[in-house]
This record gives C-alpha cells, structure tokens and sequence, in this order.
C-alpha cells in the first residue's frame, strides 16, 4: 500500500518557502494580468472562500512574466480549498459559481465587440472596462481553486497506485487509468473547434491544397470560403490567450493543411476501470473532483480567451484616441489608464520603454509593507530578493537530470525545441521533443509533431497532461527547470514511466 500522508504534510512539503513559484508565461503585458492580481488579492469573496487574502508578485522582463505567490497565504487557500474539493456538495456550489461568473464576465466583454465608439467618450468607455473587470475578478476568483489541488491529486495517484494488479487485468498502468478517469466526458470548446477542423479538413483538403488566396478560394470555391468564413465567426476568438492574435482566414487554411485525424484509439472507458477496481465513494468522488477542475480550467481558460479578444479592441479604441500604441497600453497599471482617459494626461513613450525592459508589481497585504508598482533597476533588485526567498533556486538544479510529474507514460529519445512563444511552434519537426513552460491550444500543431512533452509549470489537469493522454505521448510536467536547463538540439532520453528526462547529449 502506498504510504498515507496528511493533507498538511503534503502542503507543507511542496509549500516550504516564502515565495512560491506559480507559473512563467512569455508575452504576456502588465496590465491583464495585474487587474485579476490587484482587484482579486483583497476582495471579501476570495477571504470568504480561501479564509484569506492571497499576495501575489509579479515580474516583466524579456518578454516573459513571472508570477509568485507568498508562500504562508498560498498554504492557507489550498487547505480552504481541499475542505471544498472532497465535499461534492461544496464543489458543485462552487463550480456553479464559477459558471455563472464566467458568464457574467463574457456578457460584460461582449459589449466591445459590438461597440459604436463614436458615442462614447474617454471616461465612459472606461467605466464599461471598469465594469468587465471587476466581473472578471470575480471569475479568477472562483477559478483559482484549480491551483489548490495538491492534496487531491496525491490522493488520486495513491489510489491509483494501490490497484495497479487489478488495472493490470485491462493493460492499464495506473498513470494511463488515472488519465482516463480525470478526462471530462464533456466536449470543450478546444475539442469542439479541433474536431470541426478536421472534419473541414478531410473535406476539403485537396482543394485546399490549392490554396493561392483568399480570392482564388472566393472565386474558384464559394462553399469552401464560407465555411471557412464560418468558422471564423464562429472560432476567431478561441486561443486568443492574452495578446492574440484573432483567428484569421490565412491561419484557418494553414490549419486545415496540417489538421490531424482525432479520433481517438479505443481504451478501457471510465466505467470498466471503476468495474474492476471497484472504487469506494470517497474514491470516486476524488476522480470526480479532478475530472471537474479539468473541465473547470477549460472554461476558465476560454473564457479569459474571449475576454482578452474583447479587451483588444478596447486597446485598439484607445491606441486611436491616445497615439500610444496598442503594446504601449498594455504595459500601463490600471492607475495610469485611468489617468491617461480621464485627465488627459501624457505618458512618455521612455517611460514606458523603460517599463517594457524591467517592471514588477505587488498585490500584497498591508502587514508586508510594500509599494505595488517598481521599474527598472528597483523592479530588478526586487526579484532577485523574491527569487532568493522562494522555491526556484538555481544552485539546485541538475545539470544531467531534470525531475516532474507523469502526466502520460512513455520512454522516447529526441532532439529538445524549445518554445517560447506561438511564434516559434513551427520549430518543432517529426520526432523531436518539445519543451515549454505551459502548453496551450495555439501550441497544437507542434504537440503533433512532437514525440514527447516537457513543461516546467501544470498538474495533472492542465493542457499539455490532458492532450498528451490523448494522444499517447509521453509527458512530464512541472519540471519548473526544463527551458533554463535544456537548449534547441540537446539530445534527451524522457523516460514518463519514472518522471525524468535525461541529458545524453549536449548540442
């Protein structure tokens, strides 16, 4: 039998400093990501869910964002939370929320797309983004529970774990049966736009195939454009994450040429491994709860999709009326939009410049006594003290091995490409090893290409874990070091039945 843990051992053993590294994104700007920090930390509805408020520090630099949170705070929501994820009547109140929250949110944004600017002036129109935000708060609220799941998915491996002979029966390991049991059964909007791609695809390929522009297709094959057209509408927004872009027709067919065949190898279902393990409740409910956050974290996640579309065309209005541009806006506090659209006042393009290099902020609690906003060389010398205080200490990684989580098992060799951003998916050829802080839908055509799935941040219910157990490739996540220990054409062997990727050849 696998050994018991305590919930707070395991809280306390993964959260033992006083900065927590959470996640490390590249291109994404300030000032969507500092809304959800600064206007969540403190609101009534977070210390009523979680008992607290939850500190956060974030940091802009190279063209990637880092996000910590204070390790004391962070240990306190993820017990609040655990109390919610193993009462199903709790969980389902909350997950109704969350719902209901994300549809707010959506109704709120929608207003931009549809927006006839020439009615509204400078503070009206920041009053409707006042607005957005602050029901997208409360979603982020909501959804920050999928980040307190550390207990739970203990428990699920040790289940798991514990009827590996009788998941022998059905040539199941016990991280392949975990991996079907915590899919949702219901169709995300991800799947939902793949799966019609392919179907367009294998329609229509060979005259895609053929594709000169977008008038040749107009001319030359008028049901094809508009289904392409279509889809479009229908789909422009979903991937869009924080900085797009929007779905255009050039991407759409490029996407129908690499589309893939998804049609997935039958396994044993949820129902035969539940059969012969025989599950207690309390068991079942753990599967339940995990296949709900996945679920939850793509409701979350394309709803932030849809909102940061609708947010862009606010950035375009306002890029219009102020002559910054659109990136410019980006990398204002919320202070300094209110500023710039109330009183008129200028922001120097070397401000924000400087901004753009190095810049931090701090939601904190007041008893931390800190500013929120640091540039340049303070921002700096603020992240090294943060960095020295959390769990991302560079003297102890392994230059040879590097350790995570299974998310689906296999052992493949390869060639590391390293993504950074969608602008680099198309690095990754047949049979090499793609390595990324966080996978997403826009990474798909690289995940297929890909032999095997390295990423320094996620869980068990994160994108690249789920995608990867569908696919069956190999996939090891939360590494943490993986992009700052390996570079493009390192050799590597990922062994994802034990969790490790080792170096065999440095390029």
């Amino acid at each position: 039998m696998t050994k018991i843990l305590k919930s707070d051992q395991i809280i306390n053993g993964m959260i033992n400093t006083k900065w927590y590294f959470l996640t490390k994104r590249p291109d994404i700007p300030p000032l969507p990501v500092w809304y959800k920090m600064k206007y969540s930390a403190l609101r009534k509805e977070n210390k009523k869910i979680y008992g607290t408020g939850i500190p956060w520090a974030c940091f802009w630099y190279n063209n990637n964002t880092e996000l910590y949170l204070h390790g004391d705070e962070y240990k306190t929501a993820i017990q609040n939370a655990t109390k919610i994820l193993y009462s199903k009547q709790k969980l389902n109140k909350h997950l109704l929320m969350l719902k209901q929250s994300c549809h707010d949110a959506k109704k709120a944004a929608a207003i931009f797309n549809r927006c006839h600017w020439e009615s509204y002036d400078n503070v009206k129109i920041y009053n409707l983004y006042k607005t957005v935000v602050d029901k997208y708060v409360l979603l982020y609220i909501y959804g920050f529970i999928t980040w307190c799941t550390l207990v739970l998915q203990n428990d699920a491996y040790k289940i798991v774990t514990d009827h590996k002979k009788e998941l022998e029966n059905i040539t199941l390991t016990p991280d392949q049966a975990l991996g079907i049991l915590i899919v949702p059964d219901d169709t995300t909007i991800y799947q939902e736009k793949e799966e019609k791609l392919a179907k367009l695809s294998k329609k229509y390929r060979r005259t895609v195939a053929g594709y000169k522009s977008e008038k040749y297709l107009s001319d030359n094959h008028h049901q094809l454009n508009k289904e392409i057209k279509k889809f479009i509408k229908q789909y422009c927004w979903v991937g869009f994450n924080y900085v797009g872009p929007a779905l255009d027709y050039k991407t759409v067919v490029k996407e129908l040429l690499q589309a893939h065949d998804n049609t997935k190898q039958k396994t044993p279902t949820k129902k035969e491994i539940h059969k012969i393990c025989k599950f207690n409740e309390r068991e079942k409910h753990i599967f339940y709860a995990l296949e709900m956050i996945s679920y939850t974290k793509d409701l979350r996640n394309t709803t932030d999709d849809y909102i940061h579309y609708c947010f862009s065309i606010f950035y375009d209005e306002i890029s219009k009326r102020t002559g910054l541009t659109k990136t410019d806006i980006q990398f204002l506090w919320d202070n300094e939009l209110e500023k710039l659209l109330k009183s008129d006042n200028n922001i120097s393009r070397p401000y924000i410049q400087k901004k753009r290099k190095f810049c931090a902020a701090f939601a904190l609690l007041k008893s931390l006594k800190m500013k929120e906003y640091y540039i340049g060389h303070e921002a700096s010398k603020k992240r090294e003290f943060v960095f020295k205080n959390s769990n991302q200490i560079l003297e102890k990684i392994s230059q040879n091995i590097i350790k995570g989580t299974i998310a689906s098992t296999g052992v493949v060799t390869g060639k590391v490409k390293i993504i950074n951003n969608i602008k680099e998916v198309k690095k990754v050829k047949k049979g090499d090893i793609l390595v990324t802080g966080m996978t997403s839908p826009k990474y798909m055509s690289a995940i297929y290409n890909s032999n095997a799935i390295i990423t320094d941040d996620g869980g068990l219910t994160c994108h690249a874990a789920i995608i990867a157990r569908e696919l069956k490739k190999p996939c090891i996540i939360g590494t943490k070091t993986a992009t700052r220990v390996l570079k493009d054409g390192d050799l590597v062997e990922v062994d994802a039945n034990n969790g490790i990727v080792k170096i065999i050849q440095r390029k």
